[in-house]
């Protein structure tokens, strides 16, 4: 592993320890491995009581059933302090954001926020109703293609999509193609799959099929190193992909990082996918940062996008963790 990559790896170990340790009773496990990852591919270092002043920030200021308290709370702190000068403002701002998605149809959830986070990020001015409107009519085109599968777990997603060029419907042709591809490549029908199908659009070739070989040679290699990827974490396979020419060096890079962060108690025996995911999201912040610098990610704007789609496949993992664990516990009261 080249020393920049280990450095950063070692600061995203040495920061999700300093969060277990101020944290671990009042904040879950993979919302802390999530902020730390937050800090590190945004090059900013954890601050405590800058960190603790934002967090009584947004708690003063969200209601008591506020989709904002709870651990998205935390979540929503570290996003916005490493991205503003003046995460106070931009919490109003989100805030104001949500209530205009909201009026546009858009439902209350936690995913609202990540949704309203990235139009902050991507949008400003008289744009933002515009974005709005259009985000909406690009979700119902997912809905309309996959009821049961389109929630508001797509509110982000649909935010990034917005600001692409080409229009909605090639836009939502594009991601059923990807989609029916990716299937006939071997990869299960669900959730997952359709976040994935909307990660490639971002992708640089606009050849459908090079892109779904692309990502099933990707696959194929983390499972070689029985890293299994969870169709819940097929977005692990689109932040790969979407680097091009880059994937095949960069798929190398991520099993290295696993197989470091595996090195350590804190990463060897849970959350095996979320060592995937985080050793994902720093090798391709790594390039993501180089292409930048050389153009190549203009046409795409994402790069700055990446901990959006982070945090919703995070958020996605929570929720089905959330789920699976209170069923667990209505069996174990239904038997007892």
């Amino acid at each position: 592993m080249e020393n920049n990559l280990k450095v950063k790896v070692d600061v995203f170990i040495e920061t999700f320890a300093t969060l277990k340790k101020h944290y671990k009773w009042s904040v879950g496990d993979l919302s802390l491995r999530f902020i730390a990852l937050v800090y590190v591919i945004s090059n900013k270092s954890f601050k405590k009581d800058e960190f603790d002043d934002m967090v009584k920030y947004i708690k003063k200021n969200s209601g008591l059933f506020s989709y904002y308290r709870g651990h998205n709370m935390y979540s929503i702190a570290s996003l916005l302090i490493t991205k503003f000068d003046e995460p106070k403002e931009a919490f109003i701002k989100l805030k104001e954001y949500d209530e205009k998605m909201k009026e546009r149809g858009f439902k209350k959830s936690s995913y609202l926020s990540i949704a309203s986070y990235a139009l902050l990020l991507t949008s400003e001015g008289d744009y933002i109703d515009e974005r709005i409107e259009r985000s909406m009519e690009l979700y119902k085109g997912m809905k309309k293609n996959h009821f049961w599968l389109t929630g508001t777990d797509d509110y982000p997603i649909a935010i990034l999509l917005s600001e692409k060029k080409e229009n909605n419907d090639a836009l939502i042709s594009e991601i059923e193609h990807n989609y029916d591809t990716l299937h006939r490549e071997g990869f299960s029908r669900s959730n997952g799959l359709q976040f994935l199908s909307h990660l490639l659009t971002f992708a640089p070739t606009k050849s459908v099929q090079m892109k779904a070989q692309k990502t099933r040679s990707i696959y194929d290699r983390l499972k070689q190193d029985k890293f299994h990827v969870s169709s819940t974490y097929y977005g692990i396979l689109g932040f790969l992909s979407i680097l091009g020419e880059h994937s095949e060096e960069a798929v190398e890079e991520v099993v290295e990082v696993v197989r470091y962060l595996k090195s350590n108690k804190n990463f060897k025996w849970t959350y095996k996918d979320m060592n995937v995911l985080a050793a994902t999201a720093i090798v391709s912040n790594k390039y993501i940062e180089k292409l930048s610098q050389s153009n190549e990610l203009l046409q795409t704007g994402i790069g700055i996008s990446i901990e959006t789609m982070i945090a919703a496949q995070t958020a996605a993992l929570i929720a089905a963790t959330s789920a699976a664990a209170s069923a667990n516990a209505a069996t174990a009261s239904a038997g007892s």
